[in-house]
């Protein structure tokens, strides 16, 4: 049995921008996100030609279909064709949470399979490569709405500024996980899940659409992300500043669509802000997932207390510094 370990991952800054309507109009857009501690578990293995069925999935659902082209789960009957594996085949999945909740379950499934898959064929692919083929899977072959910068952090895992190219090509400047500024982030950083989740899909295609409209929006979300990693770059990052960047990167989102955030997250976001936290942001596309506020450490307490009378629920996270690997 072949087993696979990717990491989800929390954007920081620049999310929006790594959609090909943008960055293919504006010489690049780029993103400053972490992998983070959770993770989707992908097993793949030959299944016995006693049973009845070909093909076993095991997700959300279980698939038991003889025909590949008989699948129900786009991206593992995408992966499947686009490998040219056809043969009896057993693939399971567990994750550390749940789906369309922001943190880009879809993409790290989507690599987390690839890397099983030819793990499964006896083949070892690059991490690029990795990133590369599932977004092209996802964004060519399955045409879905979505950016790149998921691929990218789950093949790669850690801290990273990506820029995406009008041409294509993405380039990946790791941040020192030891140093002071990855500590600051995450020692700062208190992630809460608020128990909505939301088709992504449908938010980012209503932005795809407006992306000319939101073009000086984007800009600005762009330059968000640029300078947060040049306030890493320069080390001249405070936990008040981190928070000020997320928190102007926050009320820019909100702007691309009415269906970012809601009642809900409004309510915890400006009941924090109240507390004294310094800023945050919903992570993904919006409309539900997971909330992140950056604070100081003798207020995370009370903050976890409080939210959870609203019934946003603390969620502990930390750094991965490995990405996708075959355990």
């Amino acid at each position: 049995m072949i087993v696979s370990r990717t990491p989800l991952r929390i954007s920081f800054a620049g999310g929006g921008t790594d959609i090909p309507s943008f960055y293919e109009k504006n010489s690049y857009g780029c993103v400053l996100s972490s992998a983070i501690n959770k993770y989707i578990y992908v097993s793949v293995k030959s299944h016995s030609k006693l049973y009845s069925e070909k093909i076993r999935l095991n997700y959300s659902e279980t698939e038991t279909v003889n025909d590949v082209e008989k699948i129900k789960n786009p991206i593992i009957k995408a992966c499947l064709k686009f490998l040219k594996i056809d043969e009896n085949i057993y693939i399971s999945t567990v994750a550390d949470a749940p789906g369309s909740s922001g943190l880009g379950s879809s993409s790290t499934f989507c690599v987390g399979l690839l890397n099983a898959l030819y793990a499964y064929k006896g083949q070892i692919v690059s991490r690029y490569r990795l990133a590369e083929e599932a977004a092209k899977i996802e964004m060519d072959i399955l045409k879905r709405p979505i950016g790149k910068q998921d691929h990218y952090a789950a093949a790669f895992g850690s801290i990273n500024f990506f820029k995406f190219y009008s041409n294509g090509n993405v380039s990946i400047r790791p941040i020192d996980e030891t140093s002071q500024y990855t500590q600051l982030i995450f020692n700062s950083l208190v992630t809460f899940y608020t128990h909505q989740n939301r088709d992504a899909s449908k938010i980012l295609s209503y932005q795809e659409k407006r992306t000319n409209l939101n073009k000086t929006n984007l800009l600005l979300i762009r330059e968000n992300a640029e300078d947060l990693y040049k306030q890493i770059y320069l080390k001249k990052l405070s936990v008040k500043k981190f928070g000020e960047i997320l928190d102007n990167g926050w009320k820019v989102k909100k702007q691309l669509s009415k269906k970012v955030s809601n009642k809900l997250i409004d309510d915890a976001y400006n009941s924090a802000k109240k507390m004294g936290v310094y800023g945050g942001k919903l992570s993904g596309a919006g409309g539900g997932g997971f909330l992140n506020f950056v604070v100081k450490k003798d207020l995370k307490s009370r903050l976890i207390l409080s939210l959870s009378k609203k019934k946003i629920q603390y969620f502990p996270i930390k750094l991965d510094s490995i990405g996708s690997i075959i355990l």
